[in-house]
């Protein structure tokens, strides 16, 4: 979640200090291909919301090495104990395989992800190249569809950036503003006047889900993680909803230059929609393929 508070703005500016000053004294770093990075203070994160765990389900599989895209990231795990290190590699080759089934410059757009076994932690955070996944009271179905919102962040504050400061909006980013040529802007203002403010014609069936309707971002970070592991429902869903159409047009022109997954069963409807994305089944399948 990006910031809109001075008071939570601090509270996590903290909370990201400590969690990501842990990553140089992780458990058990694993290295692949890459450098972590150092963190700074001012890192605005993003959180998926927690939802009640569901069962596990079994690994994703694996890709052959010699189809492998390189990946340039980091892994590191905290309040990890001994006898779940072999669950940690499990975890590490998830999320491994799902990031080579995203765009590779979406892939690219993270560069540390930090397991975390604390229970009391929420399921994801996410930003400035960064997430931060909880390693416990998760199945592989709901890490991986958590991992895909968070990567929806990065790509929203990475590779969606403005290429240069230019005149300030009505949007901000905590206590950041968001500049003109922020090509996000154009999906913000489909239901948006502000980063919390929506538009007086918003109705609830605008989004893709209850989360969506928090801020602009989550509004983002949902419609990405619908676009992919529910493509058809979110095709179907667009042509009753001018706003959702417009989401839809955006995402597959914008972030995914045309490209649509071959996802979802055509059968979710907005009447009932669940309160964020994550929470709704989907096939492996169909995502890894």
């Amino acid at each position: 979640m990006r910031l809109k508070a001075l008071s939570l703005f601090l509270a996590i500016q903290v909370l990201s200090f400590g969690i990501w000053h842990s990553l140089s004294h992780a458990e058990s770093p694993v290295l692949t291909q890459a450098s972590a990075i150092q963190a700074t203070e001012t890192t605005p994160v993003h959180s998926a919301s927690v939802t009640p765990q569901r069962p596990s389900l079994p690994s994703l599989p694996t890709v052959p090495k010699n189809e492998e895209p390189e990946l340039m990231v980091h892994f590191s795990s905290k309040n990890m104990s001994e006898k779940s290190r072999f669950l940690n590699a499990i975890k590490e080759n998830q999320i491994g395989t799902a990031l080579r089934a995203l765009p590779s410059e979406h892939a690219q757009t993270v560069k540390d992800i930090l397991i975390d076994y604390n229970p009391d932690i929420r399921r994801g955070m996410g930003g400035n190249n960064r997430i931060i996944l909880r390693g416990v009271n998760m199945g592989a179905a709901e890490l991986i569809a958590v991992l895909i919102h968070e990567v929806g962040h990065n790509v929203d504050y990475g590779y969606l950036s403005p290429s240069e400061n230019s005149q300030q909006s009505a949007f901000m980013d905590g206590r950041l503003p968001l500049y003109e040529s922020d090509a996000s802007l154009d999906f913000y203002r489909i239901s948006w006047l502000n980063e919390g403010k929506k538009k007086s014609a918003a109705t609830d069936t605008d989004f893709v889900s209850g989360y969506a309707m928090s801020d602009c971002f989550e509004d983002f970070a949902e419609s990405y993680t619908f676009y992919i592991l529910h493509n058809k429902d979110f095709k179907r869903l667009a042509a009753s909803s001018e706003a959702l159409y417009a989401k839809y047009r955006y995402m597959k022109y914008e972030v995914f230059d045309g490209r649509e997954f071959d996802t979802g069963d055509g059968v979710v409807t907005l009447e009932g929609r669940p309160w964020d994305i994550t929470a709704l089944d989907y096939n492996y399948s169909e995502f890894l393929s």
